[in-house]
């Protein structure tokens, strides 16, 4: 599990009776010192005080005292960490800082005369107090070590094997662990204390031992922390595999490492009965006994002859045929070649009826040469698989060859005998085909039966080696969680089209009877210009070497071939190595990601929610943009939270998404990846105030483009305006919008390019920096239908929105009360139907009580709103930037009323492509117009539906995303 380092920036010296020693022009603070624990560290805010004020920005130096030439800027960072130690002295904002040497920043060689010191940001800036700094013999040498090997800790936690946690300490003071936030348990130093680290076990408590995920947080005495991690404790040690030795059926398969994988199966299956009543398979008590009961090894698998196999309570009884769902035109055909081992076999085919799919497909077994009564077992137990029977054993290879020679369907998937397909596995091998046309292979992700992570997609080194990415790991990582290209994928379970196939001439007959077979096939697959994909969701356990074994210097066996077939294929595609010549985990970090450009960090507050919020579009559209100009994508949204389908969307479009446990904080994860990032992509200014100290510090040489959405300031200013305020209540909003607006500008100046969807709002910031903040127009993109639906069925009309954005909000009780009133006394007949998510049930009762307002909440594809109403309003009283609705409401055709603020950004025209309202009996007016006019309305929308496409096309959005990164030099594939 991953640790997260927290260490608060230092303690206020209790010998300080004020603040008056401190202050300097403008500020007050002081440079405390450095340690090898701590590093540089101080604080600093603004003088006089002020709580809300923004952080300072401060310089630190190196100076030789013996050479006034010698003077070295070391870093730029921000007074902003908390200080709770400070507020005794009336300072309550967060000030505190602390630098510790990377190799990133310069040291120059040790003088006698070396200072640190430290100046607030700007011509002339003010000094702090302790500064300057003396560094001697000694602190330099530590920094020198610090800036080689990072900074000290004073503890950590090491391992867990329940109950027993293991960690280490350094230092006479006592540590403490706290469990769940909560109780805490003490550990004391040895009386005996070493110079370096001490080693500590701990026996948790009986009560954690309950098969659920425990937060175990290592601490000083003083509360600060040293370490945390996020761990399951079982409620037994039992392994898994002795359960199924020594215990009875039916066994308890909640325990298997598996779980997971099956309940997901059968609540898949439950769900799709529940929503469309599609059919259960009817052996489904048949399916879980066999894949439950433990799979048999090789020599221990009995005769397909024999007849029986274990029963529910493990005694043997006659086998069931199996009924799987045969397709009579499929899309997919599943080609399994087998040799002997049928109850591996019986279990294969159970584990694909079992593992819920909607994808119509056959399966074709290829039986070569098995001579255990496997093709006889198979005719009379599985009805519907295609049987194709080899007289002798021809290899893996040419029984491959075999089966996608009589295969009918366009998609072929290759799967060993040895696998068990997950849920919707066939979905998830498709999706990629669809998502990316220049595909040509797709891989699955391979599981062990333990549950440990088998591979992840193929590396193949610079000399010609082959590597399962991610062996051994946990398949929940998000680094082994993405779609993405690689250099080949195991024919364990992998998919092909047919065409390609046949055109590539299917395998390699060099490589028969087995072994780099498919590490060739998925070089010809890049060599006539596809790409092979691996794709995270498609998983399938694979109980490795079932099948071949797993001895490569056996003298009998299919493994054997391969160590004799290294050579061959690494002479044949020599010229096409890339990368390092020596395997190593660190370069496999980078070198996994093939066909890409360059590395982006998209950083936002939370994970897209497209269906929710326009600015989740927004960020969809920008990373995918990013994504089809050659960029990998990373995604770290600050509450580092996992949403379900919503983050499994992002992982199939190839975002890599972080999540926590895996990383526990914005710091922890630049601290150990920000050098890796050429482009870091910024959404809202809160997010960049945090993220820009931390980004100076572990990301330095990234390029930065900040994008707003909107205005803030501008939006809390017309917000303001549209309420009315007046006396103490109108002064405290403009402060407010004051704040916001100095906050909002400093990020821009701090970023090489700021993304707006308006030209108003660029015009302002330009103005506002006075040209310092460069602007750029941010794409916008948005799919609409290929025609708009027509206008028979439609009726009524309708607003779209999410009601935890104030501006809809207000838009909607301002409709209600001057304008709703008015329409319904001309037409009585009209309705008002709302849409959107975040509406409180209070507001949702008053709303719908109106007469003809209808609540209709949340609604899963907005499409449908744009196709089932005659009219679209957006009454928008306040907020700023482009509005999400608008578009897309142009883009689906269906003609809008909107208020002039509602249009602002878009370009649509009053009278050609929308109506735009500014007073009550405008907007009467309007609406009446569009809802009796058939022409108007067909007119309208169809300019409206131009006019989007146009404008939020792709390629045009392309274009914009390509000459923002080419502005900072960074590269980009032709947006053609």
């Amino acid at each position: 599990m991953a640790a997260m380092l927290a260490e608060p920036p230092g303690t206020l010296d209790e010998a300080i009776p004020s603040l008056a020693p401190l202050r300097r022009p403008g500020l007050v603070g002081r440079l405390e010192g450095w340690s090898p624990a701590g590093g540089v560290s101080g604080w600093a805010c603004p003088w006089p005080l002020q709580p809300q004020a923004p952080p300072l920005r401060l310089h630190v130096v190196l100076e030789d005292l013996l050479d006034p030439s010698g003077r070295l800027a070391i870093v730029e960072l921000m007074a902003a960490q908390p200080r709770p130690d400070l507020l005794p002295l009336g300072i309550e904002q967060a000030c505190g800082f602390r630098f510790w040497w990377s190799p990133t920043h310069p040291l120059p060689p040790f003088s006698q005369g070396l200072v640190l010191r430290v100046f607030a940001a700007g011509e002339g800036g003010p000094e702090l107090a302790g500064s300057p700094l003396r560094l001697d013999a000694d602190s330099y040498a530590q920094i020198a070590h610090q800036r080689q090997h990072g900074p000290a800790r004073e503890g950590a936690l090491t391992t867990l094997q329940a109950p027993q946690l293991q960690g280490w300490g350094r230092g006479p003071e006592p540590l403490v662990v706290r469990l769940d936030g909560t109780t805490t348990q003490p550990i004391a130093p040895p009386v005996a204390l070493p110079e370096g680290p001490w080693p500590f076990q701990l026996i948790l408590p009986a009560t954690l031992a309950d098969g659920r995920v425990h937060h175990l947080q290592l601490e000083t005495t003083g509360g600060q922390v040293l370490d945390q991690r996020f761990d399951l404790l079982p409620f037994h040690l039992t392994p898994w595999a002795a359960l199924q030795q020594h215990a009875r059926p039916p066994f308890p398969d909640e325990l298997s490492p598996l779980a997971r994988e099956r309940y997901r199966s059968l609540r898949t299956w439950l769900a799709w009965a529940d929503a469309d009543g599609t059919p259960l398979p009817p052996d489904l008590p048949l399916l879980q006994r066999l894949l439950e009961h433990p799979l048999a090894r090789s020599g221990e698998t009995p005769p397909a002859s024999g007849g029986t196999e274990p029963g529910p309570d493990g005694s043997a009884t006659a086998r069931q045929p199996l009924r799987l769902p045969i397709a009579a035109d499929p899309l997919v055909s599943i080609l399994i070649p087998v040799h002997n081992q049928y109850g591996v076999t019986r279990r294969c085919l159970a584990a694909i009826a079992y593992a819920p799919t909607r994808i119509p497909f056959e399966v074709l077994v290829v039986d070569d040469g098995s001579v255990d009564g496997t093709a006889e077992a198979l005719a009379a137990e599985a009805p519907g698989v295609r049987l194709i029977r080899h007289d002798f054993a021809r290899g893996f290879n040419q029984a491959c060859c075999s089966g996608a020679a009589a295969a009918r369907a366009p998609v072929l998937v290759l799967l060993n005998n040895d696998t068990e397909p997950c849920a919707a596995w066939l979905e998830e091998l498709l999706d990629p085909f669809e998502r990316w046309t220049d595909t040509g292979m797709v891989g699955a992700q391979l599981i062990y039966p333990d549950g440990r992570l088998q591979e992840a997609g193929g590396i193949v080194w610079g000399n010609g080696e082959p590597w399962n990415y991610g062996r051994g790991g946990n398949p929940h990582d998000p680094r082994v969680a993405y779609a993405r290209q690689v250099d080949y994928a195991s024919a364990a379970a992998v998919a092909i089209r047919r065409d390609l196939w046949n055109r590539l001439g299917g395998f390699s007959p060099e490589f028969s009877p087995a072994y780099y077979e498919d590490t060739d096939l998925a070089f010809k697959v890049r060599q006539a210009g596809h790409t092979v994909r691996y794709t995270p969701l498609a998983r399938v356990i694979h109980h490795e070497g079932m099948s071949c074994g797993t001895d490569t210097t056996a003298s009998s066996g299919l493994k054997r071939f391969q160590e004799t077939h290294r050579p061959l294929f690494q002479q044949k595609w020599a010229a096409a190595f890339q990368g390092p010549t020596e395997p190593n985990p660190a370069a496999a970090e980078l070198i996994k990601d093939r066909g890409i450009l360059g590395r982006a960090l998209c950083l936002d507050q939370e994970t897209p929610r497209p269906d929710r919020d326009a600015g989740s579009h927004a960020a969809l559209v920008e990373m995918g943009l990013l994504q089809d100009l050659g960029w990998k994508v990373t995604l770290l949204p600050l509450n580092l939270a996992w949403l379900a389908s919503y983050s499994e969307e992002l992982q199939r479009r190839g975002i890599e998404l972080i999540h926590a446990p895996f990383v526990l904080s914005l710091e922890a994860f630049l601290r150990e990846r920000g050098r890796e990032f050429e482009l870091i992509y910024l959404t809202r200014y809160t997010v960049a105030a945090q993220a820009l100290p931390l980004i100076q510090r572990f990301a330095p040489q990234a390029r930065l483009i900040f994008c707003n959405a909107d205005l803030h300031h501008l939006r809390q200013l017309r917000a303001a305006r549209a309420e009315s305020l007046g006396g103490d209540a109108a002064r405290r909003a403009l402060e407010a919008v004051e704040e916001v607006k100095r906050q909002e500008l400093a990020v821009m100046r701090e970023v090489h390019l700021t993304f707006s969807y308006s030209e108003v709002e660029r015009a302002v910031i330009e103005a506002e920096t006075l040209g310092e903040a460069a602007t750029a127009p941010c794409p916008w993109v948005v799919q609409g239908p290929e025609a708009p639906a027509p206008l028979e069925g439609r009726s009524g009309l309708a607003f779209l929105g999410s009601y935890g954005h104030p501006p809809n909000r207000d838009a909607v009780e301002a409709f209600l009360v001057q304008v709703w009133p008015l329409l319904l006394q001309q037409r009585p007949e009209l309705r008002l139907h709302l849409y959107g998510s975040g509406l409180d049930a209070t507001t949702a009762a008053r709303w719908g009580a109106e007469p003809g307002v209808i609540v209709e909440g949340w609604i899963a594809d907005p499409a449908t709103v744009y196709a089932r109403h005659r009219l679209f309003v957006a009454p928008l009283r306040s907020g700023a930037g482009l509005k999400g609705k608008v578009v897309a409401a142009a883009a689906h055709g269906i003609p809008q009323v909107l208020s002039p603020l509602a249009a602002e950004a878009t370009g649509l025209r009053h009278g050609q492509e929308v109506l735009i309202a500014r007073t009550p009996d405008d907007w009467c007016q309007a609406v009446l117009r569009l809802d009796g006019d058939d022409d108007a309305w067909r007119a309208m929308g169809a300019a409206a539906f131009a006019y989007a496409r146009d404008t939020w096309s792709r390629e045009r959005g392309l274009a914009l995303m390509a000459d923002a990164l080419a502005r900072l030099d960074l590269p980009h594939r032709s947006p053609a």
